[in-house]
Formats: structure tokens, sequence, C-alpha cells
């Protein structure tokens, strides 16, 4: 079985390096890497011409940041219209094992049906990454039942891909993993964390992004996380009333732990947060499908 690589980069010219080298270790082989490039300011570009002759490469610069879920969305229908019968999704600071691949791949070859495959995400001194835990079922020894998994490492059926289409690029950041990752599964697909396929996320910090806690400077990404994850489950409950008072109920949950904050900032994340459960109510973008 063929598989693609998507790798979505910003401006993180040197972990997209080892990222890259990485890849060119791994024990499977890969058809093609399809780098995103979300309109880098740094020297990326330049780096990436350098590959431009490389038949393995397909490299696509966007002419402005999409967000990762755009970055996604444009690799993933680039990776599918290949050709390929999986797509491995990951962003530029993933860094996988030499047999990260060949580990999923096992298990892409034992089961049927399966709509995605996820690996244990570490972070760089070993430990589970926070942000990254797959909650899971017992379906055997070597990998588990789970509904979704976040982009890093993420390995997709192009059946399914045609299947549910693409992830929602309006997204921009945040949730658009969970949302693609649980509409595959609800789709009727069946779907494995696999604890021997190992990467390591290499972030700055070993974090879970808490509005409590998270810098001054990320305010506005919380609009994102409250809108994107009010989408999510309006589309699981249809009751509008209902939905309305979980609207009320999670932006009073925002707000208490806005509230935890001590630093000034308090007021910029709650309109981040308030205007994005308001606009969760309407949000409504299409999803777009890949013809065959």
């Amino acid at each position: 079985m063929t598989v693609n690589c998507v790798v979505v980069t910003y401006n993180r010219l040197e972990l997209l390096k080892e990222c890259l080298h990485a890849l060119e270790r791994q024990t499977h082989p890969l058809n093609k890497i399809v780098i995103i490039d979300n309109c880098s300011t740094d020297e990326t570009p330049k780096f990436l011409s350098t590959l431009a002759k490389d038949t393995q490469y397909h490299i696509i610069r966007t002419e402005k940041n999409i967000g990762g879920a755009g970055g996604f969305s444009l690799g993933l229908k680039t990776a599918v219209q290949d050709g390929c019968d999986y797509t491995w999704l990951m962003d530029d600071d993933t860094i996988p094992s030499d047999t990260a691949l060949e580990r999923l791949m096992e298990v892409a070859d034992a089961e049927q049906n399966i709509g995605f495959l996820c690996s244990l995400v570490n972070w760089t001194d070993g430990t589970p990454h926070q942000m990254n835990t797959v909650h899971h079922q017992a379906e055997g020894d070597r990998y588990f039942r789970c509904r979704n998994c976040s982009f890093v490492s993420a390995l997709v059926n192009t059946e399914a891909v045609y299947k549910v289409g693409l992830p929602i690029k309006e997204f921009f950041i945040w949730c658009d993993d969970i949302e693609y990752t649980l509409r595959i599964s609800e789709a009727g697909y069946a779907c494995y964390y696999v604890p021997g396929s190992i990467v390591t996320h290499k972030t700055s910090t070993n974090y879970f992004p808490s509005i409590s806690e998270a810098p001054a400077n990320m305010a506005w990404r919380f609009y994102f996380q409250a809108r994107n994850s009010c989408y999510i489950k309006r589309r699981q409950q249809k009751n509008k009333i209902a939905f309305f008072f979980f609207l009320l109920n999670k932006y009073r949950v925002y707000k208490h732990r806005v509230g935890k904050r001590t630093d000034g900032n308090k007021e910029e994340f709650l309109k981040a947060v308030k205007q994005g459960c308001k606009d969760g109510w309407s949000f409504n973008p299409e999803i777009e499908y890949i013809k065959r």
C-alpha cells in the first residue's frame, strides 16, 4: 500500500528540517511528501526551493497564512489526488521515530475498514505529550480502538477521505483534527491508536492549551477554540434549546477559568471566547469533497 505524507509548516525551519530528516529515515517507504508552506516569512521558502527538483516532494506555498486547518485540508486533498492508499498527517514540529510509519502500516495490513490510525505522541523528555492524549478502548495487545486524535501523526485512509470529505479549512486553527477524525469514526470506520508507533512533538514545553495559563499573545486563538468546539457540539446536539444552554454554560466555564489568570489580560481572553461562543451558534462551513 502506498503512503503519501503531509507536513504543514510555518516559520520553523530548523524543526521542518528535522521532521523531513526523520521522514527520510522511515523503515516503511513514503511515496510522496507534500509540504504546505503556510506563507512563511523566514528562510523556509529558500530552503524548500532546494527541494523543488526532487520528485518525491510536492511543495505548495500559500499566498497567505491559512492556518493549520487550511494547510491540512489543502495538503490532504493534494496527497489524495496525487494517488495513495493512506496519507500521513503531521505538523513541522512532529519528529517520528524510524519505525513510526511501519508500526502504523502493520495495523493497516491486519485490519479491515480502517478510517485512521494514530501514534503515541511524546514530548522531548519521553513523557506523553499533554496536548495529544488519545482516549481509547482495549482492542488488542498492540493497538486500541479510538474515536478521535490530533493531526500529530494521523494516518488517514483514502477511502475515508472520499466518503467524509476534507478537514474544514475555515476552522483555521484548533479542533480541526478532532472534528475530522470524529467525522471519520462516526461514519462507521474502525480507528485505532497504535502505541508502538512513536513520535515526538517538539513544542517548547509539555503543555495543554489552558485559557487560565496561556500566554497573553495567544488570546486570539481561543476565539477559534470556542467557535470550533461549539460547532462540533451543535452538529451532535440537534435540539436548539439544549444547545443554547450548552453555549451559556460553556461561556460560564470559560469565564470561571479566565478568572484564575494572574495577569492583566482577562478582558482580552473573555472577549475572544464570548465572540467565539456567539459565532458558534451559526458557524456553518461547507465540507469540501474530492471527486474520484
